[in-house]
């Protein structure tokens, strides 16, 4: 496979992966809040756990590549885009907003911040 496209597939990956586990995250918590406590509380913890295991993983990317951690975070900021002023998100192209995830947004932006410290950091020498 050409080193682009892996690139940009794993830039993918990085960006997608965390917001669903943070998507399915904020059900399993809403699972467990309506089902009184029969349900286990590990099940959210470990989604959320999984979701900062790929992050990490984003961050270490960058090490090997800049645009891997910046296709991630270019992901998660287009996602979060509609939380931000009108008069900005009205000229700049946005993806669909994941339900659960929107109330995630803050760990959004913190994942999407941590890929670009990755990315202006750069590779190692």
């Amino acid at each position: 496979m050409n080193e682009r496209v892996r690139t940009v597939l794993l830039g993918v990956a990085v960006g997608v992966v965390p917001l669903l586990l943070l998507d399915l995250a904020r059900i399993l918590t809403d699972a467990v809040a309506a089902d009184g406590g029969d349900t286990s509380v590990w099940w959210p913890v470990a989604s959320y756990v999984a979701a900062g295991a790929v992050a990490a993983f984003g961050m270490g990317a960058g090490r090997r590549d800049r645009a891997i951690p910046a296709v991630g975070a270019l992901i998660l900021l287009l996602v979060v885009l509609p939380t931000v002023p009108v008069s900005v998100a009205e000229r700049l192209p946005s993806l669909p907003l994941l339900p659960a995830a929107s109330a995630s947004q803050a760990v959004v932006f913190a994942i999407a911040g941590a890929y670009l410290y990755a990315t202006i950091r750069g590779p190692s020498t």
